[in-house]
Parts: C-alpha cells; sequence; structure tokens
C-alpha cells in the first residue's frame, strides 16, 4: 500500500496532504475512482498521447480521492 502511496505522490504533489486530512478526521480508508472522458483525436505529435489502449478510444482520465462517506 505504501508503495501506491509514494508513486501518486509522486505524481500529485498535494496527496500527502489530502491524506493527513482525512486521517486527522478519523478516517481509516479513502477511495481512488476514475473515469475516461472521449475527447476528439488531436492532430500532430500530440495524436497518442490521449489514446486509451483499453477504451480504444481518446479521451482524458479524471481520477477523484474520497473518503469512505464520498466527500472528496
Amino acid at each position: 500500500m505504501l508503495e501506491v502511496i509514494a508513486l501518486l505522490a509522486r505524481r500529485a504533489p498535494r496527496l500527502q496532504r489530502a491524506l493527513n486530512t482525512i486521517s486527522a478526521a478519523g478516517g481509516d480508508a479513502v477511495l481512488l475512482d476514475g473515469t475516461l472522458v472521449r475527447t476528439r483525436r488531436r492532430a500532430g505529435p500530440q495524436n497518442r498521447r490521449n489514446y486509451s489502449g483499453k477504451h480504444k478510444v481518446h479521451g482524458l482520465l479524471f481520477l477523484t480521492l474520497t473518503d469512505t462517506s464520498g466527500a472528496p
């Protein structure tokens, strides 16, 4: 679990602050959920950057970190 937190913390510097806030409020767990929002294909060298091989479409990934009650 600590490896996941370290990985996410490198990608999102405010993650540790969010986890500390949830912990101080008495939270035991957090939920991480995401969804892919489809977008139009980009032109040029940036074309493949937003391509999801899993879904076979272009899109942007939105992630949400919440406590167990669903509050962000």
